[in-house]
């Protein structure tokens, strides 16, 4: 068989061979040791899965899925973000923020040019079986979701440009929080300003302003501010964190778990596990010496940066609601509570 002049490693089968097989522990060393890659606190690679790349960069707490692939030439992944099962990212230049998710079976590929680039920012996820085609730049802000069989090309061209045809390479850009339900088609050259959401199964070309929701085929706007979003009044935001919370402690207690009243704490309890949450309600926090090491505090106000620094020195966890921001680390309890908060579309940036 013919070979083309330049290697297309669409599989790297040799790197999979040497590395894929290794438990986690040894594939760290073997990617420090023999490769030269940057590889943070607790990273987890799954068996078969792999980071190929010249210049590689992995934070703390990344995982990599079963049989996960990630490659090319030049490889940044943010501190708790992962790569799903049987998911295949493959860009010259793939870059990935914090806390990002790339769930199961998607597949981040196609022609490769010097340019092309795969740009996912913090806390975002694009869910399963999604398709992303970044042969020209494809870059994703902050907080944006991507729904599954979504689909995402930068370039179109099959038949003969000499015979007329048309032929197209452009980049793609999302915006900050931007939500595409599934079944969503992104046409070359679309640009989807920042808190717009597209409606399921439509298909996007050209611009969409910011704060709007577009549907159809194309996608047409059909709402936009004051209208969309709707604006919560305080009263509103305070009722919705209420149902949430009840909610919350109804998942804790279906899990097993134990939710008891120590004024001014909620202890949350759930088999070998316990935590102590301080809920604040515009309230001040409780005096230093009722916070312990390893607390969490939920405040639907942003706290002041003077208290955040007392938290720091006292390794005590916050989630604030009213800046969008969260402490760096957490307990069992801290995390959970994050992650139901992510079910309505509450994410927090983790502090720096």
């Amino acid at each position: 068989m013919s070979q083309s002049l330049i290697p297309k490693d669409r599989i790297p089968w040799r790197h999979m061979a040497l590395f894929g097989w290794l438990p986690s522990p040894l594939k760290r060393l073997a990617y420090r040791v023999l490769l030269g890659y940057r590889i943070g606190k607790r990273v987890r690679f799954s068996f078969g899965g792999i980071v190929v790349g010249k210049s590689v960069d992995l934070g703390d707490d990344v995982e990599i899925g079963f049989l996960a692939v990630v490659q090319g030439r030049r490889i940044s992944i943010g501190r708790h973000s992962s790569v799903g099962t049987m998911s295949y990212v493959s860009c010259e230049t793939i870059q990935i923020g914090e806390d990002a998710k790339i769930r199961e079976q998607v597949y981040v590929g196609g022609p490769q040019l010097p340019e092309s680039r795969f740009e996912l920012g913090s806390r975002t996820i694009i869910l399963q079986l999604a398709f992303l085609n970044p042969t020209k730049p494809i870059v994703i802000g902050d907080d944006t979701g991507i729904g599954g069989h979504c689909l995402i090309f930068t370039h179109g061209v099959w038949l003969n440009a000499l015979d007329g045809y048309p032929v197209n390479y452009e980049p793609v850009t999302l915006g900050k929080s931007v939500w595409l339900p599934w079944r969503v088609f992104v046409m070359p050259g679309t640009t989807i300003g920042d808190g717009t959401v597209i409606g399921a199964n439509s298909l996007v070309s050209g611009n969409i302003p910011p704060g709007s929701l577009a549907v159809g085929s194309p996608a047409k706007v059909i709402r936009s501010a004051p209208d969309f979003p709707r604006v919560l009044s305080d009263e509103q935001r305070a009722a919705l964190v209420t149902q949430l919370m009840k909610e919350f402690d109804e998942f804790v207690r279906y899990h097993g778990g134990t939710v008891a009243e120590e004024p001014p704490f909620r202890v949350y309890r759930v088999g070998g596990k316990s935590g102590r949450l301080v809920w604040l309600r515009g309230t001040a926090p409780p005096p230093d010496n009722a916070l312990r090491r390893g607390d969490c505090v939920l405040s639907e106000s942003a706290l002041p940066e003077k208290v955040r620094e007392g938290f720091r020195a006292r390794d005590v966890h916050w989630l604030d609601l009213g800046s969008k921001t969260r402490s760096q680390g957490g307990t069992p309890l801290t995390e959970e509570l994050a992650l139901y908060l992510g079910r309505y579309g509450i994410r927090l940036a983790r502090d720096a």
